[in-house]
């Protein structure tokens, strides 16, 4: 059902001035030797109250407009196919290097994090009702956007990541944070993470047990999009002769496997195998998907004010009206005064 509401309320303290019209003569007074002599004119008298009326009328109809009405806003249930997606996008000094290893600043190669964001940019026009949000970290997470619809908005989000790649790659506070995005989200279709990254780093056993828990709490399945380069680790790979410090890749993996929760990890170690991580992410989550959604508001002002003017252009000739009335009953009075 469609609500009226107001912007600017406040203007309805100006009600009390309705009483001014109603309350004011609209007769001037003048000298006559007996009033009993003057006689009745019903027609005035409602013409008058009419005049009064209509002032108020008007009246009202401006301080409705200056209330600023609207309607129109609903929220609407709908249904659709996809998930509640936070991209967590590493912008650690690493990513600026080709997944040859080599770094930007004269190899003719893109560098990874350029790579991911068109895909990633692809990846999400093709996904009509997903909500996404973004997550951003180097040595530090940094919130880029909540959880939105807006296309517009989570493609210049990820283009924004092209700028001031720096520092290490710090990912538990960057999980962290993006796990608190699903903290007052309904749980409808999937909650994901996908983690962008090109590497690891050390995690206290604290940490880890802070983010079990919240993955739990969340109910949120976790895809790390690995991306290798030709130097790099692979998961798959042994950690038997391994040290978190030398390979902190795999001890990351395998507590990944340890959460209790969905996960895949995709190894890519060219854009080729990127696309295809991206599109196999894509083909898995399309889970109904129920959300409401607030159809925008209109003003409703101009209606307001459009009455306010009808209501003046009728009180003019009913004022013109009134006016010449008053005129010729001071000329007859004043004539039969001198009589």
């Amino acid at each position: 059902m469609t609500s009226l509401s107001f912007a600017t309320p406040l203007a309805f303290i100006l009600l009390p001035l309705l009483a001014v019209p109603l309350l004011r003569s609209s007769t001037p007074s003048i000298s006559y030797s007996w009033i009993r002599l003057l006689p009745a004119d019903p027609l005035s008298e409602r013409l008058a109250w009419l005049i009064k009326l209509l002032t108020a009328m008007m009246i009202l109809a401006l301080i409705t407009g200056m209330a600023q009405p609207y309607g129109g806003q609903e929220t609407v249930t709908k249904i659709g196919t996809g998930a509640q997606i936070v991209l967590v996008f590493d912008r650690s000094a690493s990513m600026r290097s080709d997944f040859a290893g080599s770094y930007m600043g004269g190899g003719k190669h893109e560098s990874k994090s350029t790579i991911a964001r068109q895909l990633l940019q692809e990846f999400i026009q093709s996904r009509d009702d997903d909500f996404l949000g973004m997550v951003s970290f180097s040595s530090a997470p940094v919130y880029v956007l909540p959880l939105t619809q807006s296309r517009e908005a989570i493609t210049a989000a990820i283009s924004g990541t092209q700028t001031g790649s720096k520092g290490t790659t710090n990912i538990a506070p960057a999980l962290s944070m993006a796990l608190d995005y699903f903290a007052d989200q309904p749980l409808t279709g999937s909650r994901i993470i996908m983690l962008v990254s090109d590497g690891a780093a050390k995690m206290d056993h604290e940490t880890q047990l802070t983010l079990k828990q919240l993955f739990r709490q969340r109910q949120a399945r976790l895809y790390w999009i690995y991306l290798r380069n030709n130097n790099g680790v692979h998961l798959t790979e042994s950690a038997k002769n391994s040290s978190e410090s030398r390979t902190p890749e795999l001890f990351l993996h395998q507590f990944f496997q340890s959460l209790d929760v969905p996960y895949q990890a995709y190894e890519a170690e060219n854009p080729k195998m990127l696309k295809e991580s991206i599109a196999e992410i894509d083909r898995l989550e399309n889970k109904p998907l129920v959300y409401q959604e607030k159809t925008p508001r209109h003003s409703l002002s101009g209606w307001a004010y459009a009455i306010a003017l009808l209501l003046m252009l009728i009180l003019l000739p009913l004022r013109v009206m009134e006016a010449r009335g008053l005129a010729s009953f001071s000329t007859l009075t004043r004539e039969s005064g001198n009589g």
